[in-house]
């Protein structure tokens, strides 16, 4: 399977962002569009990612297609930065207009956000993709973005590995080393489903209860920081098993490396797409999320990211080959063991990670 899934990437992800690139116009040197055919606008949209393969994404479906379309001008900032944000916000002098940011952040902040114009951000409820025990309709401050999963991840060679989270953290059943992401969002949950916790019981988290289920394994853990360092690890064997984001280990299986990913039990999340209302530049940035929204343009974000499409329009665009490696195909959905809360995140976001800090120097 692995060498059909290379084949069919690079042939379906050339072909779909060729279409794009056909719509775009060349890059200028600071990631904005010239305004193409589109006319031209003194306005430009800050679009603010995470960098790297992502916003390369962004930027050849969304930015500089809409641009060459509309006369509004892009440019891609990165990183994100929620210090640097949360001051615009509060502030009132809003100069970043889209933020690729996790679903905790926008839950925390919901008072800051615009009611999104339906009128104007046309989509079909029925088509979008909802996790396991969310609903996306009923939010009217945002419209949802892009979703992966926590997953488990192990290397091909190995002759067994975890299938359960309880089966992760029981290294005298299954030895070898554990990958684990460093830092509390989404580790806290796997460790307390880990110790036996069930999924409607899990919030609020036991903090405490899941760095002891954590410490159980320490002298196993290997700690990654960014998905390239996940990736590094998985590549090397530096673990054999790890927690995962699965867009980054998709990415490994589609260059053929030994890897794998175990959907049962996966962990899924996703967030939500927001304006702050204080924008001078709110009805292009309207314009802009509703071109976002665009099947066509879903399916190839999808392909460059490794993240599932928000609309189900979207996903059937994948090709039959690919689906599998997303969290949205209906077989991983199935073996969800549930969504994030980004209700519990938003509250206890800081203390928590100020504690998980703590917790992995010691």
């Amino acid at each position: 399977m692995k060498l059909s899934i290379k084949r069919t990437i690079g042939g379906a992800l050339a072909a779909s962002l060729a279409v794009a690139a056909l719509a775009g116009c060349a890059p200028s040197s600071d990631g904005g569009g010239d305004g193409g055919d589109g006319g031209s606008s003194d306005v430009t949209l800050t679009l603010v990612t995470w960098g790297g393969t992502t916003e390369e994404g962004f930027k050849k479906v969304y930015a500089d297609p809409f641009t060459a379309e509309t006369g509004i001008k892009t440019k891609m900032v990165n990183p994100v930065d929620y210090g640097k944000y949360t001051a615009q916000l509060e502030t009132g002098n809003i100069t970043w207009d889209w933020v690729d940011i996790e679903g905790w952040f926008a839950y925390q902040r919901q008072a800051d956000w615009a009611t999104i114009d339906r009128d104007v951000v046309q989509y079909d409820d029925a088509d979008v993709i909802n996790p396991p025990g969310k609903d996306y309709s009923t939010i009217d401050w945002g419209i949802p973005s892009p979703s992966y999963s926590f997953v488990i991840s192990y290397r091909t060679e190995e002759a067994q590995h975890p299938t359960t989270w309880e089966e992760f953290f029981d290294t005298d059943a299954i030895p070898g080393k554990r990958a684990i992401y460093n830092w509390p969002y989404g580790m806290l949950e796997v460790a307390l489903l880990g110790d036996g916790v069930p999924m409607d019981e899990l919030y609020p988290l036991d903090v405490d209860r899941a760095l002891a289920k954590l410490d159980s394994v320490r002298d196993d853990l290997v700690f990654w920081n960014s998905g390239a360092e996940l990736q590094q690890i998985l590549s090397t064997g530096g673990a054999p098993f790890a927690f995962a984001w699965n867009n980054r280990v998709a990415a490994l299986m589609k260059e053929d490396q030994p890897v794998a990913i175990e959907w049962g039990e996966n962990l899924q999340d996703g967030s939500v797409n927001t304006i702050a209302a204080a924008s001078p530049r709110l009805d292009e940035t309207m314009q802009f999320f509703n071109f976002m929204m665009d099947a066509d343009r879903q399916r190839d974000v999808a392909l460059s990211t490794g993240y599932s499409p928000v609309l189900k329009s979207s996903f059937e665009k994948i090709d039959t080959d690919l689906q599998p490696l997303y969290n949205a195909y209906p077989a991983n959905l199935e073996q969800a063991v549930g969504t994030i809360d980004h209700d519990w995140w938003a509250e206890n976001y800081d203390a928590v990670s100020a504690k998980w800090t703590e917790w992995a120097a010691g």
